[in-house]
């Protein structure tokens, strides 16, 4: 029997070497989330999910802070700043970024139920939601877009950490984490684990933004958009038009976050925004959304011809730069692009 324990020690010290190797480093920042620690520009660090430090932020500072406004959205919603946003709310407002990478809207509807379940008011709400989030299905099988398991039912505690431990079980992000250094960054770079993409961040309002490219924009936009820089991401204009995508279970996700929201009683407004060279939304589309939540909450910019041919209202191919994201705003609050004029056209002449 000693012999027989002997040899299983032997056999499963490499998963327990593993496990709390696992366990010390925490390499995905789930086992104590509050760590992510700011990292220097051009800095190899592992990829964290978003959505799943959304919600711990959100736990870490809500006894204190008491959030009552809250900014959803994918990645696109990152850039509208709270500073920026806080213009258009009472000054009492205590808002927080809720957002998530690759956001769906069964996403935003578990997040609102959440807060629902704490007892938490959304006295305000900005919800950046484009196109391609109404077809958008949750990834829950993906470390960089699993729902936090305190917000959806099919995401069990186990479940999630397994799926975690599985993707640590891999020889590149084992040996990036017992040895850091050029030859392993690489390894995990071409293998999509890790970023130097690393944005600033400000912890208690859960907000990441670019400090670097924000001030070099605003002083010398040309030493941002170099011709390097442009030609990669430049690619062709996708043409119209524009496929629908608001299906009847679409439809009835929509409903069902019209109605979370009022029932808190949230002032909320809608921002589609522009996406350079990417199909616009359908006026079918449009339209739904208006009738759902109400033309005056529904802003569209998707359509916009400049926005949606010119990186230079962008980081990337995608991400609108922070100062375009805060005029978005302001139009939007302003409700002075209700219904943009291809729309008009468009819907009129149905």
């Amino acid at each position: 029997m000693k012999r027989f324990v002997l040899r299983s020690l032997v056999a499963l010290l490499p998963v327990l070497l593993l496990v709390a190797l696992y366990v010390i480093k925490d390499p995905f920042h789930v086992l104590r989330p509050g760590d992510v620690a700011a990292t220097p520009v051009d800095t190899v660090a592992l990829t964290v999910n978003t959505g799943y430090q959304s919600v711990e932020t959100f736990k870490r500072h809500n006894a204190e802070l008491h959030y009552d406004s809250f900014i959803f959205g994918s990645s696109l919603s990152g850039y509208y700043r709270v500073g920026d946003w806080k213009k258009h709310l009472p000054e009492d407002a205590s808002p927080i970024h809720f957002n998530a990478s690759r956001e769906t809207l069964q996403g935003i509807l578990n997040k609102l139920h959440f807060l629902a379940s704490r007892g938490v008011q959304v006295a305000h709400a900005l919800i950046v939601m484009e196109d391609e989030m109404l077809q958008r299905k949750p990834l829950d099988s993906d470390v960089l877009y699993v729902q936090h398991p305190q917000t959806t039912p099919k995401v069990s505690w186990w479940e999630f950490h397994q799926l975690y431990f599985n993707a640590f079980r891999h020889p590149e992000l084992v040996a990036f984490t017992l040895w850091p250094s050029q030859a392993t960054a690489r390894l995990v770079l071409e293998r999509g684990y890790a970023t130097t993409d690393i944005p600033d961040r400000i912890e208690p309002v859960n907000e990441s933004y670019y400090a670097w490219a924000d001030s070099l924009i605003s002083v010398d936009a040309g030493a941002f958009y170099t011709s390097a820089h442009l030609a990669k991401y430049s690619h062709p204009l996708r043409k119209q038009p524009c496929t629908d995508k608001v299906t009847p279970a679409v439809e009835d996700l929509l409903r069902q976050i019209a109605q979370a929201l009022k029932e808190q009683g949230t002032d909320y407004q809608i921002i589609i925004p522009p996406h350079y060279a990417t199909e616009a939304i359908s006026s079918s589309d449009l339209f739904a959304l208006e009738s759902i939540f109400g033309n005056e909450r529904v802003h569209d910019y998707s359509h916009d011809p400049v926005m949606g041919s010119d990186l230079h209202y962008y980081y990337d191919d995608g991400h609108l730069i922070a100062s375009v994201c805060a005029q978005l705003m302001d139009s939007a609050y302003a409700a002075v692009t209700l219904p943009s004029p291809y729309l008009r056209a468009t819907v009129d002449n149905r």
